[in-house]
């Protein structure tokens, strides 16, 4: 009957062990996969806050360019094309 006994709390406490154990493991493979996805979409809203920043700064330089090259065209009109 002690043997018994004892068979029985051995099962029950490799029993509570595993399940312990697999519990553990599931939320920490949660938590992991939880983080994961975290940063991955940290990542791509900070890659797409990035290009939306690159394609302003772009869009920036090619209208302070657009403009300076228009102000140097009527810098330089008078020269290019003196008015007859």
């Amino acid at each position: 009957f002690a043997g018994a006994a004892f068979l029985a709390g051995a099962a029950f406490f490799a029993g509570a062990a595993f399940l312990a154990g697999a519990a553990f493991f599931t939320g920490a493979a949660f938590l992991a996969g939880a983080a994961f996805f975290a940063g991955a979409a940290f990542f791509a809203g900070a890659a797409a806050f990035f290009a939306g920043a690159a394609f302003l700064a772009g869009a920036f330089f090619a209208v302070a360019i657009v403009f300076s090259l228009i102000k140097l065209q009527r810098a330089l009109h008078p020269i290019l094309m003196p008015v007859k």
